[in-house]
């Protein structure tokens, strides 16, 4: 399949939507001892070899798919009337992620075709949707939210904007404030995806530890206990995840994904109507340039190499440093819910992608068979740095994230929630949402609608 016919495979749901169309599983241990991790595998033999393959080469364990409109929290119902509807719920992207306005407005990445802020806005809930760097690292994307939610302009910190060799303020990061009364008295629900969960508990971090050296900015001064009540998490990297371990992969990915969310909206869509939001880098799209050419520009940059990056703090090795320095808030409850997409083989224990999943996402999660690189669903060996030893247990995924791994960072101790009492300070793991992907679950590039889900979500964030 060439990326033009990939990308038309992909917008075609979106059109569809436009015109109105409307459980574990088993697995088995791998079967020997991996060798060290092979050398990386361009993008293009994966994608040979993947649509060469008809089908999986192994029998698979059933496929399961959760109902959504039945799924809340603890398995209880809970009354929209009841809840307090006053706390507003900010809803955060993850990598790679968009704002209302863009995509000529047309497109939402909390809802594709359907719109979940306005489902929710007109269900009587205070809803907002930041907008922040698709690719930033959790640190600016924090000081980004920040003014967003509280109003003005955005201060990434004195120390850390030398250390990370961009500058301190971006001239055209200036809000009104989501909600310019936010304090602990009027505190606000964090509702994150994929890296809006770990960008929503570094806001945390940074609200009521501070860090000092960082200048005048509010955000950094520590104390501001109380400001988030809740934060919930949707198929976030508790850890990170292996399919960032392979930049090779990971660039022609991020370009395979942008045409097929601008497939239907023209060849220079991408330049009208997407922001990658690195001003501060100096590394804003210039006119006429096209996607391609942005992308091998901010590549040969070196920015995804560098630290204050989201692609190096989503490789597990990154993310355990990032956990040490977030930490956990004893004044603030966490919820996390778990996607998988995959079916496991039932010889080797591979996870294979479920029909369903998006094919932009089975190319980084296929298991391809040894000597090529294995993908997210039979990775082995250690991460670049070795901090992380891949097994079995990181097989299951949602096509771009390990299953198993977005619960809570490693070592917290997590609760099952069945509606028991909650307590600040705790990590509440609601749930494992089989058959959805890393994008079915917020409705981006799909038929699925997920807005009877959030609207269960928003009532139980509403009464915590």
């Amino acid at each position: 399949m060439t990326l033009s016919r990939l990308a038309l495979s992909l917008a075609l749901p979106l059109l569809l939507a436009a015109c109105g169309q409307t459980s574990t599983l088993s697995r088995t241990a791998a079967p020997t001892t991996p060798p060290a991790f092979f050398p990386t595998d361009s993008y293009a033999a994966r994608q040979a070899y993947f649509y060469s393959q008809p089908t999986p080469s192994e029998p698979l364990a059933q496929l399961e798919t959760t109902d959504l409109t039945a799924t809340t929290p603890g398995g209880k119902t809970i009354s929209a009337q009841s809840a307090d509807k006053s706390v507003p719920i900010i809803l955060v992207h993850g990598i790679l992620g968009f704002g209302r306005d863009e995509f000529g407005g047309v497109l939402k990445y909390w809802g594709g075709t359907f719109d979940i802020q306005e489902d929710l806005k007109a269900q009587g809930y205070q809803v907002f949707t930041a907008s922040v760097g698709p690719f930033s690292s959790n640190w600016d994307r924090a000081a980004e939210l920040y003014a967003q939610i509280k109003g003005g302009c955005v201060d990434y910190g004195a120390e850390h904007s030398a250390q990370a060799h961009h500058d301190q303020h971006d001239a055209a990061k200036c809000y009104p404030g989501f909600y310019p009364q936010w304090d602990a008295g009027h505190p606000v629900n964090l509702l994150g995806h994929s890296l809006g969960g770990p960008t929503s508990r570094m806001l945390v971090r940074l609200l009521e530890g501070g860090v000092p050296n960082q200048g005048d900015s509010a955000l950094f001064a520590g104390g501001h206990t109380g400001w988030v009540r809740n934060v919930m998490s949707v198929s976030s990297p508790s850890v990170g995840s292996p399919v960032t371990d392979n930049l090779q992969v990971m660039i022609p990915f991020i370009k395979e994904v942008f045409l097929a969310l601008t497939a239907g909206l023209g060849s220079d869509a991408l330049g009208k109507a997407y922001n990658f939001d690195l001003g501060q880098f100096h590394l804003n799209q210039q006119p006429g340039e096209t996607v391609d050419a942005y992308i091998d520009r901010v590549t040969r940059s070196g920015f995804f190499n560098q630290p204050d990056s989201a692609l190096r703090e989503i490789v597990p090795d990154g993310g355990l440093e990032l956990n040490a320095f977030v930490g956990r808030s004893p004044n603030v409850k966490y919820f996390s819910w778990v996607t998988n997409a995959t079916s496991a083989g039932l010889f080797t224990g591979w996870a294979y992608p479920n029909p369903t999943m998006n094919p932009v996402l089975m190319l980084p999660a296929y298991p391809y068979p040894r000597p090529m690189t294995p993908g997210l669903g039979n990775v082995f060996g250690s991460s670049p740095a070795g901090k992380v030893t891949y097994d079995a247990s990181w097989w299951p995924n949602d096509g771009l994230v390990p299953s198993n791994y977005m619960d809570a960072p490693p070592n917290e101790p997590t609760e099952k929630y069945n509606g028991q009492a909650t307590q600040p300070g705790h990590w509440y793991a609601l749930g494992r949402l089989e058959g959805y992907d890393h994008l079915d679950i917020i409705g981006l590039l799909t038929l699925r609608d997920v807005r009877t889900f959030y609207r269960n979500q928003a009532a139980f964030l509403s009464s915590q």
